[in-house]
């Protein structure tokens, strides 16, 4: 298996098999009332955020589509939707000519997590590691960019390579997968003075310090017979402080052991980057029996809301959802609030209103992405 692409080589197959499917997978227009499209023709959309002003921005990875990952484009951008919550919602590129890759098995990658910090800034993270894909500067895979409000685009840590170099080291984790080494850093959190990474290829928790210094604070352990990835997506920080961390366990919930994924609770006072047990160990199941999660956000409300790339199985990619999870029973409190009728839903994000937003169509509909709005109920 090759992991020098993105997250697993079975999701990139299932991801190009929902590329072939798009009337079936379709949202229809009656399945949920609240639920409204308020933009689209986004190129591969993925994650979300609200800034501190309520100002909502989505990540896209780009367009390119080949020939392989030896080559690259810079269509990739993160875009502001302005007036989210109003019924004639606006766009305005915030950040432009960011690097867009794409692998031969489909998947066009770019910058995928965003996270909003107090300092009015946004960060994002690129999917893949030079290390991994045989990059050279300039290139930019797997770094953690920081974007001003005035659009400009700075490189903070090289986040691809650092993840990279610690599979190296750990080959005896996930022997399938580390060998030569792996790393996807897929979510972002910007919480203080922190930036916390969820690198899919690696499934690791990682700190960048406002000094730059990196750490690995956990490890998600591999489903199943210890073969099949984690491949942590999300992060969230819940309203007791710790963070929440959706995985997509996509091989296990497709093939062996449908609504395999766990979103883990890492309760930051509990981590230690230089106790490798710890590593191991802090990360614990607080929600299971999922689909597999692509998207995670809290709400003002104190409930979780994750997406879910498909709950179907088989790696037939319709029935995406978004779920509200109860915070104080995640396992026996939750609601669908789109029916099933997603199209590979990716990021999450919760308005001021309590309106629920995420990306669909995120991969395999070129030029067809889209962001839908949730509206809260009452």
């Amino acid at each position: 298996m090759n992991k020098n692409y993105s997250m697993s080589a079975p999701m990139r197959v299932a991801l190009m098999v929902g590329g072939l499917v798009h009337g079936a997978a379709a949202m229809a227009d009656t399945a949920h009332e609240s639920a409204q499209v308020i933009a689209q023709h986004l190129d591969n959309p993925r994650g979300l955020a609200f800034s501190t002003e309520g100002r909502l921005f989505v990540a896209q990875a780009g367009s390119f589509t080949g020939p392989s990952l030896t080559a690259v484009d810079y269509s990739g951008k993160v875009t502001e939707i302005r007036n989210p919550a109003s019924s004639n919602p606006t766009l305005r590129n915030l950040a432009t000519g960011l690097i867009s890759m794409f692998d031969a098995e489909g998947e066009t990658m770019g910058v995928d997590g965003l996270s909003a910090g107090r300092d009015g800034a946004l960060y994002g993270i690129v999917a893949q590691s030079n290390l991994g894909v045989g990059f050279v500067p300039p290139n930019k895979a797997g770094w953690l960019l920081k974007i001003r409000a005035d659009g400009d685009v700075q490189y903070v840590a090289n986040v691809g390579d650092f993840d990279y170099r610690w599979s190296e080291l750990h080959q005896g984790l996930a022997p399938n997968d580390f060998q030569p080494g792996d790393s996807n850093p897929y979510a972002v959190l910007r919480d203080g003075d922190s930036v916390y990474v969820a690198d899919a290829g690696t499934n690791t928790l990682s700190r960048v310090r406002s000094t730059g210094q990196q750490e690995i604070l956990a490890y998600f352990p591999n489903s199943l017979n210890g073969v099949n990835d984690s491949t942590p997506t999300c992060i969230a920080k819940g309203p007791d402080g710790a963070l929440y961390i959706g995985t997509l366990s996509l091989v296990a919930s497709n093939t062996t052991n449908p609504q395999s994924a766990i979103v883990y609770r890492v309760d930051l006072g509990a981590t230690d980057p230089s106790d490798f047990s710890k590593v191991l160990r802090v990360a614990k199941p607080w929600a299971t029996n999922l689909w597999p999660v692509s998207g995670c956000a809290f709400g003002r409300d104190g409930n979780f809301y994750v997406a879910e790339l498909s709950t179907t199985g088989g790696f037939a990619f319709t029935g995406g959802d978004v779920l509200k999870i109860s915070f104080e029973h995640p396992n026996t409190r939750r609601e669908s609030l789109t029916n099933q009728t997603l199209s590979v839903p990716g990021g999450v994000a919760v308005g001021p209103d309590g309106s629920v937003y995420v990306t669909n169509k995120t991969n395999g509909f070129p030029g067809a992405g889209e962001v839908v709005r949730l509206r809260a109920r009452h």
